[in-house]
C-alpha cells in the first residue's frame, strides 16, 4: 500500500468502521423486538426462520454472484456451519447460564477467538491500541451484565455453550473474510453463509412450536428480524469486511449489547443499574480506540 496518502487510505477504513457499527446497532435491536413479539414465541424456531427469511433477502440482492461464491464449497460450508452453530449454541447458553452471562461470555470471547484464528493463519498482530481497547471493552461488558443474572443460575454447560458460540462467531466471520478477500461479492458471501445456515438448521422446525408465526405480530416480528437485523445488517457487515480484518470487525460489534441495554431501558422500561451504565460508558470509550487502531497497517487487508 503506497505511503504519503493517509487521508485517502483512512477514509475507506473509517467508512468500514461505520458500517460495522451500524450492523452492530441493528443486531442490538433483536432482543427488544423478540420481547415485543407473540407471548408464545419460541426463540429457536424464531432464530431458524430469521436465518431463512434474512438469508433469502441476501440471496435476492446478490443472486447474480451466488454461483461464484458457492464454487468455494469448503469455506462456504464451514462458514454456514459456523453461523448455525452460533445460533444454536447461543440460544442453549441463554437457557443454562442466563441471557446476560451468555451474552458477555459469547461477545467477550469472540475477539479473543478471532485473534487466535488470526495468529494461526499468520496474520500480523493488531496494533497495541487493539489490546488496550480489548481490556476496556471486556471490563465494560462484565459491568454491563454483572447485575443481570444471579450466579446460582449459571450452569457449566451454559458457559461452555457460550464459548462455543463465541468461537463460532469468530469462525464464520473469518470464513466470510477469506471469501471476500478472494474478490467475491460481499453480499453474496453473506447470502450463502446465512441461507445455508438456515437450511442446515431447518430440521429444528419439525420439533419446535411454530404456532406463533401465524399471528400478525409474529409475522411483523420475523419480517423485521429477517430483513432488518439480518439482510440489511449483514449487507453492511460484509462491506465492512472488505477493508477490515475479522479481529477488528468482531471487536467493533461489541456495540451490540450497549444498544440492547439502552433499548431495554427506553422501550421495555427495564431497570438498569449504575454498574451497567458504567459498563456502557466503558464500551463507548473503547470503540473509538478500536477505530483509531484500524488506521494502523496491521489492521488493514493488503
Amino acid at each position: 500500500m503506497p505511503d504519503g496518502t493517509p487521508k485517502a487510505t483512512n477514509e475507506p477504513m473509517l467508512r468500514s468502521v461505520g458500517l460495522i457499527l451500524a450492523a452492530a446497532a441493528l443486531f442490538g435491536t433483536t432482543g427488544t423486538v423478540l420481547a415485543n413479539g407473540p407471548a408464545n414465541v419460541d426463540a429457536v424456531t424464531a432464530g431458524v426462520v430469521r436465518l431463512l427469511v434474512g438469508g433469502l433477502g441476501l440471496v435476492i440482492l446478490s443472486w447474480r454472484y451466488l454461483r461464484e461464491v458457492a464454487s468455494h464449497t469448503k469455506i462456504a460450508f464451514f462458514g454456514a456451519i459456523g453461523v448455525g452453530s452460533y445460533q444454536l449454541s447461543f440460544f442453549y447458553s441463554t437457557r443454562h447460564a442466563g441471557v446476560a452471562v451468555a451474552t458477555v461470555i459469547t461477545i467477550g470471547s469472540s475477539p479473543l477467538f478471532a485473534r487466535l484464528i488470526g495468529a494461526l493463519r499468520r496474520r500480523p498482530p493488531p496494533h497495541r491500541l487493539w489490546y488496550v481497547a480489548a481490556l476496556i471493552l471486556i471490563a465494560g461488558l462484565i459491568l454491563l451484565s454483572i447485575s443481570s443474572d444471579g450466579g446460582d443460575n449459571i450452569e457449566t454447560i451454559g458457559v461452555v455453550a457460550a464459548l462455543i458460540a463465541g468461537l463460532s462467531y469468530a469462525a464464520y466471520t473469518e470464513s466470510a473474510a477469506v471469501l471476500i478477500g478472494r474478490k467475491l461479492n460481499s453480499t453474496a458471501v453473506m447470502a450463502v453463509l446465512f441461507f445455508g445456515a438456515g437450511v442446515v438448521t431447518s430440521p429444528f422446525l419439525f420439533f419446535r412450536p411454530l404456532a406463533w408465526i401465524s399471528e400478525s405480530r409474529g409475522v411483523v416480528m420475523i419480517v423485521y428480524l429477517g430483513l432488518v437485523t439480518l439482510t440489511l445488517a449483514y449487507v453492511a457487515f460484509g462491506k465492512g469486511l472488505q477493508k477490515l480484518v475479522p479481529t477488528t470487525v468482531v471487536m467493533l460489534t461489541l456495540l451490540e449489547p450497549v444498544v440492547a441495554t439502552l433499548l431495554a431501558y427506553l422501550v421495555l422500561h427495564e431497570d438498569v443499574s449504575g454498574q451497567s451504565w458504567l459498563g456502557m460508558s466503558l464500551v463507548l470509550v473503547g470503540l473509538p480506540i478500536v477505530a483509531i487502531s484500524v488506521q494502523r497497517p496491521t489492521t488493514v487487508k493488503s
